[in-house]
């Protein structure tokens, strides 16, 4: 099973490190790069409008939009049911995918974007 970690970015800065530990690959019925892309879609109208509301309040939604969905998604370094520490993430096993969610700053009327990378699995020692 496929994980992915996504992090959004604002004005160039990480703000937000979310991860779903299923279900991460990129495409599929519950692909994390078809979710973002129906993200963007739905909330580019008021970005334009209205210009970046920051890179937090985007993985807050996007969070929100997740569980609201079924999808389990966790967020690196917070608290309670869905918190999840840098060493939990860090030791995901198998296909992994990094996205990156990136806007302006607060009040920006770019378009988000979003880039994903496959993450290397360590080269294996014998």
């Amino acid at each position: 099973m496929a994980y992915g970690v996504i992090q959004f970015v604002e004005a160039g800065k990480p703000v937000a490190t979310l991860v779903r530990a299923e279900h991460g690959q990129p495409t599929g019925a519950d692909g994390v790069m078809d979710a973002l892309a129906a993200f963007i879609e739905q909330t580019s109208p008021t970005l334009l409008r209205q210009g970046s509301p920051g890179g937090l309040y985007m993985a807050e939604l996007f969070t929100a939009r997740e569980v609201q969905a079924g999808n389990a998604i966790r967020v690196v370094g917070g608290q309670g049911e869905l918190g999840m520490s840098a060493e939990e993430a860090g030791r995901l096993s198998g296909q992994g995918y990094y996205y990156e969610f990136s806007v302006g700053p607060e009040g920006d009327r770019s378009p988000p974007t979003v880039h994903m990378t496959p993450v290397s699995e360590p080269p294996r020692t014998s």
